[in-house]
């Protein structure tokens, strides 16, 4: 469902601006993962009562 979901974010984009589909490179989909793991993990601390430093 999530799939086919996003599919349909995309297709909508390409014919509404009339653009390519440009998929993320390796460095960018890393990168957006690795914050989406950061904000997660300071939500889980937060919750129980921590806080995340940076080292």
């Amino acid at each position: 469902m999530a799939t086919a979901h996003l599919i349909a974010r995309v297709y909508y984009r390409m014919l509404k601006y009339k653009v390519e589909y440009q998929p993320l490179n390796v460095e960018q989909y890393e990168q957006k993962y690795r914050e989406q793991q950061v904000k997660y993990l300071q939500k889980k601390a937060a919750k129980l009562g921590f806080q995340l430093v940076p080292a």
